[in-house]
Order: structure tokens, then C-alpha cells, then sequence
């Protein structure tokens, strides 16, 4: 039991999934669920495992799906017994303490381009608890030394490595490119994919009219194009590679608390 939990949970976060892992902590007199029991709750509903079924379950699965909502867990007590004006009414006669983990996956971001901007991002990713992933065609800017903690370093062009890549595994996408031309064939190919996480690109309000009208002509609806950062990174007047780094990191933080599911 426990090691199927574990292995369900280690897939969700693989997958990139939030989920809440419920687990039953104590109990006082007769309980349906018993210590160590556990269960997996998604936030499109799904369920794995049990606390012990019934109205118990069915209880606790609805609060964790409302903390799942609110991006934290907590501590829940059932009343089981009958004649308790706490009582979830069950028959048991006992009471069931659980506690529920809120687990968020750590951002997984898929780096195109691995210039001065990208280095410096990188190095904000370890204390971020950021996991990302390199993509250039030049040796040099993919190297283990220039990279040392990427989950993944690509030599190739990023619009042809995300033609053949699974872009679902990824919860963002930065273009930071060294060529004006490969950002838009980049972010067209991010389109092609119909990809749905965040996506931002460096470059000014001009650049970013200039590709989104690009885009347009070919058939990327204005409502994708809305989702698209550009220029990306909180303004607050960053200048340097390592400010526009922290500015970049600072808009995924704030998009990641707005939304935690």
C-alpha cells in the first residue's frame, strides 16, 4: 500500500500533476480508516488508495479537493460516533484525526537558448527549487561546466528540438535566443504544439508586435498569443542579464502562487 502511494506520487510529479496525499495519522475507538492508510487525491477529481471508504473517504476527499483549491493542506478530525453533534454520520462511534500534504511540483522550465541571460537564470534555479532544461545549437552554451545542474542539455535548434519534444513535461517555456528570427520560429513552433503552460520571450514591445503579427498571418489565435510574456519578467527596470533573471524568476513565482493548481 504504501509503496504503490509512493510510486503514484513520484509519477504525478513527474507528470508535473498538484495532488493531495491524505493520510490517516490516529484514531480513538472504532474507525473504518486505521493508521498508515493513505490515498491520492487529484485536482481534477481522480482518486487513488483509501482512508478507509465511506463516509469517511467520501468526506475527506471533498476538504482535500478544497485545499488543493487554496494551494495548502491541513489537519482534519472526524466525530464517527452517532450521538455527536459532530458526528459525519457514520456509525462507527470513534473518531479519525488525518493529515493532508498539498503537493505542488517544482516548476519545470525548458530553457531555448543558453546565452548570458539563461546562465544567469540558471544559477537563480537552485535556490528556486526550479528544474530546467537547455536547449542551443552551440557546444559551448550546453556544456555540463556552463550548465552543471540542467535536468537536460540539447545541441540543437530550438524550434526543430521542440517539433520532436513531448512540450507537456515542461511548465515553462523561456525564448531567449540570440536571433530575432529564431524566437519567432521558436514561438511558432511552441503554437504548432498547441502548447497551454507559461510561455515568455525576451525582447521589446516592438519585437513582440512585430512576431505576434507573424504569427497571426499563419494562424496562431489571438487568445494563445494573449498567454505569451513579452517582453517577459516583472518591469522593474531591469537592465543587467542577472536583473532581468530575477525578474524573470519573480513573474514565475508570482504566476505559480496565483495559481497553485
Amino acid at each position: 500500500m504504501i509503496a504503490e502511494m509512493l510510486r503514484s506520487a513520484l509519477a504525478a510529479l513527474e507528470k508535473g500533476e498538484t495532488f493531495a496525499l491524505v493520510t490517516v495519522i490516529d484514531v480513538e475507538g472504532s474507525s473504518p480508516g486505521k493508521p498508515g492508510q493513505r490515498m491520492i487525491v487529484y485536482a481534477d477529481g481522480r482518486q487513488e488508495g483509501t482512508v478507509g471508504g465511506g463516509r469517511l473517504e467520501q468526506q475527506a476527499e471533498a476538504e482535500a479537493l478544497a485545499m488543493l483549491r487554496r494551494g495548502r493542506g491541513g489537519v482534519l478530525t472526524y466525530e464517527l460516533d452517532p450521538d455527536s453533534p459532530d458526528s459525519i454520520g457514520t456509525l462507527c462511534g470513534g473518531r479519525a484525526t488525518l493529515a493532508v500534504e498539498v503537493v505542488i511540483p517544482a516548476a519545470r522550465i525548458l530553457l531555448c537558448g543558453g546565452g548570458h541571460i539563461a546562465l544567469a537564470f540558471a544559477r537563480l534555479c537552485r535556490e528556486l527549487g526550479f528544474v530546467y532544461s537547455v536547449v542551443d545549437p552551440r557546444e559551448e552554451m550546453t556544456s555540463a561546466e556552463r550548465f552543471p545542474a540542467a535536468a537536460e542539455t540539447v545541441r540543437e535548434i530550438p524550434p526543430r528540438h521542440i517539433e520532436r519534444s513531448d512540450l507537456a513535461r515542461y511548465s515553462h517555456v523561456l525564448i531567449l535566443t540570440h536571433e530575432h528570427a529564431t524566437d519567432r520560429e521558436t514561438l511558432r513552433a511552441i503554437w504548432e504544439k498547441r502548447y497551454s503552460g507559461y510561455i515568455g520571450m525576451i525582447g521589446s514591445k516592438r519585437k513582440w508586435a512585430e512576431i505576434r503579427a507573424s504569427l497571426a498571418q499563419t494562424g496562431a489565435s489571438p487568445d494563445w498569443l494573449d498567454r505569451v510574456h513579452c517582453p517577459v519578467g516583472l518591469s522593474i527596470g531591469a537592465q543587467t542579464p542577472a536583473q532581468i533573471a530575477i525578474s524573470i524568476a519573480a513573474e514565475i513565482v508570482r504566476e505559480s502562487h496565483a495559481s497553485p493548481g
